[in-house]
């Protein structure tokens, strides 16, 4: 092999290494979007339930759907509610519905009580 083809090897060679950069980062845009939808799908699922449930009617309970890599979905419970039984009862819809649902999530409660006193107030 003489000097001239050292210049063509290291082209090809770096169009091979790009082109295995390019499929890597558009598979693992393709994972992350497709983590995305799902998140958003059980997201959708979690939120009828809430707003059927007597229980928290009149409350501002909000599912927050994320899919970390790699882990079970997280589901961070937001809004506010009038009592901890109530926030008791939102947590417990959430763990029905995903256990229905076939999916173990972790759930993060960041539920406000706030009473009907401080409601006025506001």
């Amino acid at each position: 092999m003489d000097s001239s083809w050292g210049p063509v090897l290291f082209a090809i060679g770096l169009v091979l290494l790009v082109g295995a950069a390019a499929f890597a980062g558009l598979y693992f845009f393709a994972v992350r979007s497709r983590r995305d939808d799902e998140a958003a799908v059980l997201q959708q699922a979690l939120t009828a339930p809430l707003a059927r449930e007597p229980v928290l009617a009149g409350v501002g309970v909000v599912p927050v759907v994320t899919w970390p890599w790699r882990r079970r979905p997280r589901v961070e419970l937001t809004g506010w509610v009038r009592s901890r039984e109530m926030r008791d009862a939102a947590v417990l819809v959430v763990e029905r519905e995903a256990r229905k649902l076939g999916r173990s999530v972790r759930i993060i409660d960041s539920l406000e009580v706030i009473d009907r006193q401080q409601q006025r107030g506001a």
